[in-house]
């Protein structure tokens, strides 16, 4: 064992107790409301009466927005995938009664009938999830890319359907896209389809594509990141730059990728992460909605050991700090303390480059577990080909939620937010040193940082 290891032991023990000891009271009592975990379908959530924090707002916020396009970062796990499902319900022609069904008494309904009158049910949309795209070559990659596309084209198959719409070369193309056939034109394949949709309409198309950076993560994971920033760069320009048949388009992620030419030909693109104040409160949990949460499970006297844990990331409103969504939630239905979102990911290669780093970037990630802050060089894209810069990490960590703070010109105040998080980034970064049989003169340099000398 590293000579590292119980130093670290002993300083994190004080901020991280058993998770599985610190249960309320009445252990045995059952949650008093239901809880939407690993439910993301907005129309489920509603109908299914799933207790949820109103974020109505979110799609007039997008809507108004003056840009075309917008790209929205937040951490996994932040309700992305809700507040797309929200804006697909809310625009959807096809199904115009769910804008009225769904959003009864939200505060958009209550707040301004008009928009909901007025733009509710109004638009053909495109909805595209790449949440669930795993694979370690691109060959599986590329298939399910295509699947993906055939299942968007299932969704509005009335097109195919609708008699003497398409013409017989759109036809035969439309075909080939559903059955998958090897010869079908996958790359623009979604802005043809905005034109179909802006032709039978008469209205043009809202687009949604969620986790749009998750087939690059993993291409970077397994060695096929060209081969897959080719074809995505193409599907994503195609469809939401200069294109006459896009009403609205919104893509969320973790990370804006920087790489080339990827995403960089879209410049209409209007980019918000937590550093923005656009969209600030349309995403994680806001102070005075965590003691109503609390207050209703009969846990009001927890409310500072669950600010400890989920609470403590910044935003660029001052005095705006926001709680974790996913740990809240799963304290609320479990209720008891526990790393909820630290075990929802898969970031292998973050440790990776934390490693790869120079002396100077491991020294201050150190202090960070250490509870401090630190200013470090910050960059708004990540450059997965050049990770093991510090600019590139400290990027990484950020997005990625691991870090939070406030950004002054090209630096970040950095720190890491809470408890679990601090937990998750001392076992991951324990586990890599114990991996790479570290010296001890490093381990006693690591030492020596944590207590100070």
């Amino acid at each position: 064992m590293l000579s590292l290891c119980a130093p670290w032991r002993v300083r994190f023990a004080t901020c991280a107790p058993s998770f599985s000891s610190r249960r309320r009271a009445s252990s045995s009592s059952v949650p008093a409301l239901k809880y939407p975990i690993g439910v993301s379908d907005y129309k489920e959530i509603r109908e299914e009466q799933y207790f949820h924090w109103d974020r109505s707002l979110f799609v007039k916020e997008f809507y108004q927005d003056a840009g075309k396009a917008l790209l929205i970062l937040r951490p996994r796990r932040w309700a992305k995938t809700t507040n797309v499902s929200m804006a697909k319900y809310f625009f959807d022609i096809t199904q115009p009664q769910l804008a009225h069904e769904l959003f009864q008494n939200t505060k958009l309904s209550l707040e301004d009938p008009s928009f909901c009158e007025q733009y509710g049910g109004a638009f053909p949309v495109i909805s595209v999830s790449f949440g669930e795209c795993r694979a370690n070559t691109w060959e599986k990659m590329e298939q399910w890319l295509c699947q993906l596309i055939a299942d968007v084209y299932n969704d509005h198959i009335y097109l195919y359907e609708a008699e003497g719409f398409l013409k017989e070369h759109e036809t035969l193309e439309f075909s080939r896209i559903l059955k998958r056939n090897a010869t079908a034109f996958y790359e623009p394949a979604l802005r043809k389809l905005t034109s179909l949709l802006h032709r039978y309409h008469k209205k043009r198309v809202v687009v949604l594509i969620d986790e749009y950076d998750k087939p690059v993560n993993e291409a970077y994971r397994h060695g096929y990141f060209d081969d897959a920033i080719s074809f995505l760069t193409s599907a994503y320009t195609s469809v939401l730059k200069d294109n006459v048949h896009l009403e609205k388009g919104l893509l969320t992620g973790v990370l804006r990728v920087a790489k080339a030419d990827y995403l960089s030909d879209l410049n209409n693109l209007e980019v918000y992460s937590l550093l923005d104040t656009s969209f600030a409160d349309k995403y994680g949990v806001l102070e005075e909605e965590v003691v109503s949460a609390l207050e209703q499970e009969g846990m009001g006297d927890q409310l500072q050991a669950v600010r400890s844990y989920y609470d403590g990331y910044d935003t660029a409103i001052p005095d705006l700090r926001l709680y974790n969504p996913w740990s809240l939630l799963n304290f609320l239905k479990h209720q008891r303390l526990a790393p909820y979102w630290t075990e929802t990911g898969r970031y292998d290669f973050i440790a990776e480059a934390m490693w790869a780093g120079p002396m100077e970037m491991r020294e201050k990630l150190v202090l960070l577990l250490d509870g401090k802050s630190c200013e470090v060089p910050f960059e708004t894209d990540t450059n997965f080909s050049n990770l093991k810069s510090d600019n590139a990490l400290w990027s990484l960590l950020y997005f990625s939620g691991y870090l939070t703070g406030t950004k002054s010109n090209s630096f970040l105040v950095a720190r890491v937010p809470n408890k679990e998080v601090t937990r998750e980034l001392s076992v991951m970064w324990e586990r890599l040193f114990e991996s790479k049989n570290v010296s001890e003169e490093y381990s006693f340099l690591v030492s020596a940082i944590l207590t100070g000398n």
